[in-house]
């Protein structure tokens, strides 16, 4: 009994480990995304501020210019970023000001150059169930809540379907985005 009583909880410990080691069960995702953070660092030099948004499947920029002695306090610039389906991997696209910035009296509307060869759908859930979701909070698994009451941080963005998890690393040497950093703008369809 003394032998059983003692093996029972390991053993359940051992394959409690061993299942949150396997891998995710489900298909990758098969549709890019395209999203966008804050550019915190450009913020004070910008003479426009920009608002993203999809129009009859197109990525357009609504530029508008600064009003003189507006200090622009919670309007940033905006970074664009694809997560492509088939690599796993997120590149920044480019995203500047127009060339017609000085121009600019009221709001100017252009498709965003990056983008105007794809087609976006902004159905926040993609044709194959995944939607981008923040990470806050990730248990460390029964054992290290059990014995030691802690789960770990997951800093990081995420497309999610069901228990399959695929995180979204900038190229720009970062580990992860920010928690609520990333705004959804639309799944790349065919």
């Amino acid at each position: 009994m003394l032998i059983v009583g003692l093996t029972l909880p390991v053993l359940l410990m051992i394959g409690f480990m061993v299942a949150s080691a396997l891998p995710a069960s489900g298909d990758p995702p098969k549709y890019s995304l395209v999203f966008s953070i804050n550019d915190y660092r450009n913020n004070q030099s910008m003479p426009v501020s920009v608002n993203l948004v999809v129009k009859n499947g197109v990525l357009m920029a609504q530029y508008s210019k600064q009003k003189d002695g507006n200090n622009n306090y919670g309007a940033y610039w905006r970074k664009l970023y694809l997560f492509d389906a088939k690599t796993q991997r997120v590149r920044e696209l480019e995203f500047g000001l127009p060339k017609t910035v000085d121009q600019i009296t009221g709001t100017l509307e252009e498709p965003v150059e990056a983008t105007k060869e794809i087609k976006l759908s902004t159905e926040l859930k993609s044709p194959d169930g995944y939607e981008l979701s923040d990470s806050y909070y990730h248990h460390g698994g029964l054992f290290n809540e059990v014995f030691f009451g802690w789960g770990r941080n997951s800093s990081g963005t995420t497309i999610t379907n069901g228990s399959r998890n695929v995180k979204l690393s900038p190229d720009d040497g970062r580990t992860y985005f920010y928690n609520g950093q990333a705004q959804f703008i639309g799944w790349v369809t065919p």
